[in-house]
């Protein structure tokens, strides 16, 4: 019976751990997932901003993720590891004046590389012209932690070369249901190994 019941919590805990792909912040009560690109899968911002949509998770619809607190920026950067990935931001005049987030919300925080937005081009008629899509920059100088403009499929030509800023794109989740879903800890399985072992050895000596 005991062997059953511990059987029970390692198929638990399994079935959880697989569910626990979304990264919980305690601080807004929303979920995060960091989606990143391949050599086979690559989306333009458009066509990320469709894919997050599509996507739901404990009642809530995803979208391209909203960076409207310092907080907020820290856990994405720091916790989620979302370097070099596109936000849900877009500027709608094509000049840099109207930065708008996809939800609708405020675009009153910002955490601009210094110089940007620019709207720079690189003078090729291989990549689209204006850098109207929000994304994180790559750590290195005074870009670690803060944002960059980019056109809408983050390319640019460089020594001839097609090269992409962006590695993956983070969806957002804003959950109906009011129960974080909490991965099984390391020490429950440890925990249950263990009985495991004192059951098997017990049975070995009887």
């Amino acid at each position: 019976m005991i062997l059953k019941v511990f059987s029970a919590i390692l198929l638990t805990a399994t079935s959880l751990s697989s569910l626990a792909s979304p990264v919980f912040n305690a601080d807004n009560g929303h979920y995060y997932e960091l989606h990143t690109f391949t050599d086979d899968w690559r989306l333009d911002w458009v066509d990320a901003k469709s894919f997050a949509e599509s996507l739901t998770f404990l009642g809530g619809s995803g979208y391209l993720a909203t960076v409207t607190s310092q907080n907020e920026d820290n856990f994405l950067w720091d916790t989620l590891g979302a370097q070099g990935s596109f936000l849900g931001g877009i500027d709608t005049s094509g000049n840099e004046t109207n930065w708008q987030w996809v939800t609708g919300e405020a675009f009153s925080y910002t955490n601009w590389v210094t110089g940007e937005p620019n709207n720079w081009q690189d003078g090729s008629t291989l990549t689209p012209n204006n850098e109207d899509y929000l994304m994180y920059w790559w750590p290195g100088n005074n870009y670690t932690g803060h944002w960059n403009d980019t056109n809408v499929d983050s390319s640019f030509m460089d020594n001839n070369q097609l090269t992409y800023t962006t590695r993956g794109f983070v969806v957002e989740y804003t959950p109906t249901a009011t129960s974080p879903i909490v991965p099984i800890p390391h020490s429950i399985w440890l925990f249950a190994s263990g009985i495991l072992l004192m059951l098997k050895r017990q049975k070995n000596n009887a």
